[in-house]
């Protein structure tokens, strides 16, 4: 009962305004020009105009009625979601609204939320607020966790690409739509509220969202003016148990000789190879930290007259991050106390006992604060069939980045470590220490880092269309876009470990008098799920965040933040120049659009390189040219059945940190190493390109219910990895000569091929019951240079984050106000990326990742709403693995449950 009338709340508002707006989207597929036509703007309002013949159908079946339109009318390959398929599930961001489409994946809820998309298995996707681009600083696109759920009028996702469209994502472009004032037919007023309990933090966290719009007839046109505001907390838990890479080791518990990155035979016999291999580490890692999202977006427009609409947007999108990720952990390093025993017949070790081993405490602090800004002002003219529209927009990101690292440690008199493959999962049992007692723990090391970022953006946009009937054509376009990105980033790195003669002597400077400093993690640690310690002594955060000094002090280290290090520096301007032109085009039963569109990119690239002790400025610059053709068929076989075909090109820049120009050297020792050493970035980096290629069949059985399917091809070259290659340096004197340089190159290619497919159906005979699913089967191999030590030529490596199998199912209720949906996400295994130190299998995987999530809304009245949300309600076991999951487990990890109770309500 607290929790409900808590929750009504004004100051814990929290819920989408949007969610709470049944606006049915255009009858015609969206585009991602920002500047929506006039007629869009003026003459429909919020609600779609039905035919007599039409059942007219609300909540749930309209959204996903509504979705099914745009998809149909579309010309591109693109799928959609609409604020009330938003609102009516528990979405607390972008992200986690796409894992129902067909074709994307979305990472764990890490941290309480998912955070990355993939489209087709492939990450690298650009981001669009109504067609603008935006990013995060140093970065090529924003993380659409960022973006909450309730200031969004809709998502359109485009698999296949158009010309008029801004260049860059390989995989997709993602558009994110906002609301305007002409969305709606008058005033309207919104507020919802959302109180949610997370069960692992033990915490009960507002989200709020409040939308205001109205429009008026004046003496000088119509004019509309929108504002939203939003705002989540949350607080979030994860826990994790952990083991580390395997390695070989001898009998009695010392290191053995192998070759990093070379997988042995747990069950092999040669005598050459290590007689023992384990995990190096035992540990766990407490997660438990505080996230706020304040969201803004203000909109105005003014139609003088029904030719012109002009219109002033602007949004603010706020990141906070506090908290920590503090480890305990053990790397069952000391004398054997006992014989090890082992898995099976296998060499891996499942127990050992050792005295005198180190067990440490990392605290790992964070404190992370961004803020994204963007304006824009434009307009559009329409006339006899000609559109005319432009638009200036400005985009500014600017982050902070701390992170402060203390770890302290102890000897531990024995040590009994258990590798538990039944589950997957280790555990480590300190017989004789606590890990409670404070008066134990050592200052061990300090680690400081800051970092400071900085991305702006001037962009303008011109679009010529011509929409009347032109022989074969329906519409002829052509446009130009100018833009301007500066992209600047700079840091610092403290690092003092203890030593026998520095200023903190190992095992010698108790914790405890520091005053503050250890404090105890919550408690209940995988609390009836795995055997672990439940808790223990870790540094504080408030110190390490908020009284470093103290601590620097201590380590011998100057007090407050030190200068920027300019090796750690670098700032990238770069221009670019697109035009494109584009015709749509209908004969008979066949239509679609094909188009051209040409890019041409400038960079000038600062930093700093090394040698030595001499740290010199470098400027860099480069040019690329790319031309990017696509087109788009679709045959109607009937008026509910169609095919369609789509073939393109498309790119995606190298980010501004692979650009970075910045060399560190380090010259031969003669003697001991014949050639010197080196890493940088690369300022002469290509895009990587994909040639794209869909053929699907859309069967739309009635206005909520159909079935597609989609058959997709992608080839991609140029792709981005480090490469390690020999340089004749000729500019240092005595020290010219060959270096080996580690920097990012265009390497490798890859093919990707695979089928969605999806279904949604409200059978007759089951009144206000209804079905949406769908499933991707995706097929992949990367050729890439080989990574390993002493290995050259290529490798045919998996695709990282692409699970070969992935699906989701929702069952929807809704009848007589009440409106209840159970949706069930599900993908399958998949590789993370290579571990090359160890003598496990190179594979790093991620275990099958699942979720289960409800949401039940009842309406009071038209106006109000009650809502009931759930996620992850059967709380499974995340885990990783090398290769195989039984015989070399990697991590478990337990996320949280959320259950949120609220309301909806409007004006």
């Amino acid at each position: 009962m607290t929790l409900a009338l808590a929750c009504l709340h004004a100051s814990s508002i929290a819920l989408a305004a949007a969610q709470a707006l049944p606006s049915a989207p255009p009858a015609v597929p969206p585009t991602v020009d920002p500047l929506p036509p006039v007629s869009d703007s003026l003459g429909r309002g919020e609600e779609e105009t039905a035919s007599a013949l039409d059942i007219v159908v609300t909540g749930v079946r309209a959204s996903l009625s509504s979705a099914q339109s745009i998809k149909r009318n579309a010309q591109q390959i693109v799928d959609s979601v609409v604020a009330e398929d938003i609102g009516k599930l528990p979405d607390n961001n972008v992200v986690e609204a796409l894992q129902r489409v067909p074709g994307v994946q979305v990472a764990p809820r890490f941290r309480g939320e998912s955070g990355t998309v993939l489209i087709r298995g492939l990450p690298d996707v650009v981001t669009v607020i109504n067609g603008r681009n935006i990013f995060s600083t140093t970065g090529r696109s924003l993380s659409l966790a960022d973006v909450p759920a309730d200031l969004v009028a809709g998502i359109d996702i485009y698999k296949s690409r158009s010309a008029d469209q801004i260049e860059g994502g390989i995989a997709g472009l993602i558009n994110v739509r906002t609301r305007r004032p002409f969305d709606f037919k008058g005033a309207r007023f919104a507020v919802a509220a959302r109180q949610v309990y997370s069960e692992q933090p033990d915490t009960i966290d507002p989200y709020a969202s409040m939308l205001l719009s109205n429009r008026w007839s004046t003496g000088i046109g119509e004019i509309g003016a929108l504002v939203s505001v939003s705002f989540h907390q949350t607080r979030y838990r994860d826990e994790t148990i952990f083991n580390g890479g395997y390695f070989g080791y001898n009998a009695d518990n010392s290191l053995a000789r192998y070759t990093p990155g070379v997988p042995l035979d747990p069950r092999g016999t040669n005598p050459a190879e290590p007689r023992v291999f384990r995990s190096d580490v035992i540990g766990g890692i407490d997660t438990v930290g505080k996230r706020e999202r304040p969201a803004v977006n203000v909109s105005l427009q003014w139609a003088p007259s029904e030719e012109l609409t002009l219109f002033a947007d602007g949004l603010f999108y706020g990141f906070r991050d506090r908290g920590n990720a503090d480890q305990n952990f053990t790397s069952m390093n000391g004398s054997l106390l006992a014989p090890l025993t082992f898995y099976e017949d296998t060499k891996l070790v499942d127990r050992l006992s050792v005295a005198n081993n180190r067990v440490a405490n990392y605290g790992i602090s964070y404190q992370n604060k961004a803020d994204r800004y963007q304006g824009a002002f434009g307009g559009e003219w329409n006339r006899d069939g000609w559109s005319i529209a432009s638009e200036v927009s400005y985009t500014r990101s600017e982050a902070t980045d701390r992170t402060n690292i203390l770890d302290i440690d102890f000897i531990a008199r024995r040590t009994d470590g258990f590798f538990d493959r039944s589950i997957g999962t280790p555990t480590f049992t300190l017989p004789f220490d606590d890990v409670l007692d404070r008066s134990k723990y050592s200052l061990a090391r300090l680690n400081l880092t800051r970092t400071e970022a900085l991305g702006e953006e001037y962009t303008w946009r011109g679009d010529v269309r011509y929409r009347q009937p032109l022989w074969i054509f329906t519409e002829l376009a052509a446009g130009a876009r100018i833009n301007r990105r500066d992209a600047t980033s700079r840091s610092f790195v403290q690092n003092v470990n203890c030593s026998a003669t520095g200023a903190v002597r190992c095992y010698a400077v108790r914790a405890d008098s520091i005053p503050g400093l250890l404090s105890e993690k919550p408690g209940n640690f995988f609390e009836g799920t795995r055997p672990f310690i439940r808790s223990w002594i870790s540094p504080s955060t408030d110190v390490l965040l908020d009284n470093v000094d103290v601590l620097r002090q201590r380590f011998g280290l100057a007090a407050g933040d030190p200068a920027f290090q300019d090796t750690r520096f670098f700032d990238i301007k770069e221009n670019s120049y697109a035009g494109y032109g584009q015709a749509s085009f209908e004969i008979g039963q066949f239509d679609g659009q094909a188009g051209v569109r040409v890019v041409k990119v400038d960079n000038v690239s600062d930093a700093f390189r090394a040698v030595r002790t001499a740290v010199e400025p470098v400027r860099i610059a480069s040019s690329t040219t790319d031309v990017l053709p696509n087109i788009a068929l679709r045959y109607k076989l009937t008026d509910k059945l169609f095919m369609r075909a789509a073939a393109s090109r498309t790119i995606t820049r190298p980010s501004f940190s692979q650009l970075n120009p910045a060399l560190t050297l380090t010259p031969p020792v003669p003697g001991q190493q014949p050639f010197g050493r080196g890493s940088s970035g690369n300022a002469e980096l290509q895009p990587v390109k994909s040639t794209n290629y869909d053929l699907a069949v859309e069967w739309y059985i009635d206005r909520s219910s159909a079935i597609t399917a989609t058959f997709f091809h992608r080839k991609v070259s140029g792709f981005i990895q480090s490469v390690t290659s020999n340089f004749e340096i000729d500019y240092l004197g005595p020290d010219n000569g060959t270096y080996q340089i580690s920097r990012p190159e265009n390497s490798g290619s890859g093919k990707l091929t695979g089928i969605e497919g999806g279904f949604t159906f409200f059978p007759n005979f089951l009144s206000g019951v209804g079905v949406s699913a769908n499933g991707t089967y995706i097929d992949g191999k990367n050729r890439a240079l080989a990574p390993l030590p002493g290995v050259t030529g290529f490798l045919t490596l998996p695709f990282a984050n692409v699970s070969k199998y992935s699906a989701t199912g929702t069952l929807i209720y809704e009848k007589n106000g009440l409106s209840a949906r159970a949706s069930y996400v599900w993908r399958d295994s998949y590789s993370t990326g290579l571990h090359f130190t160890g003598v496990n299998p190179n594979d790093f995987r991620n275990s099958p990742v699942e979720n289960l999530d409800v949401s039940i809304a009842y309406d009071i009245n038209p106006q109000f709403t009650i809502v009931f949300d759930a996620t992850n309600i059967t709380k499974n076991v995340f885990q990783t693995y090398f290769g195989d999951a039984t015989v070399y487990p990697r991590d478990t990890v337990l996320f949280t449950r959320t259950f949120a109770i609220g309301f909806r309500a409007r004006l």
